[in-house]
């Protein structure tokens, strides 16, 4: 397993492994959180929310819901709003040991225009 977790530790994150790749979108949102996000389903990760909470930001197409911790306002992951064991989860790598993404390949993806990958 591995971990992160936010600023405070209020929010751990647990995943089986790093994914080859980890994704920057370009769109309004991502681009503004700075996220480097990792894809996994429902299933792989374990998240544990703190006595501090977690709050949800839902916007555009209403999919996703980007969550954040309450106290150190740290994004962590996102979770489909029609949740599942099979629904995607996108954890935040950059809430990871930085090592995290020194071992994987960044990609960025123009969620702002073409829906495309740019590599």
């Amino acid at each position: 397993m591995t971990k992160g977790q936010c600023h405070c530790g209020n929010i751990q994150l647990k995943i089986p492994h790093l994914t080859e790749t980890g994704t920057s979108c370009t769109c309004s949102i991502c681009s503004r959180y700075g996220s480097i996000w990792g894809f996994f389903t429902d299933s792989e990760v374990d998240v544990t929310i703190g006595e501090q909470g977690m709050s949800s930001y839902c916007h555009g197409d209403k999919m996703i819901e980007f969550n954040r911790c309450n106290q150190c306002g740290c994004m962590t992951h996102y979770t489909s709003t029609a949740p599942g064991p099979d629904s995607r989860v996108a954890v935040n790598y950059r809430m990871f040991p930085a090592l995290a993404l020194k071992q994987i390949r960044i990609r960025v993806f123009d969620g702002a225009d073409t829906w495309q990958y740019l590599d």
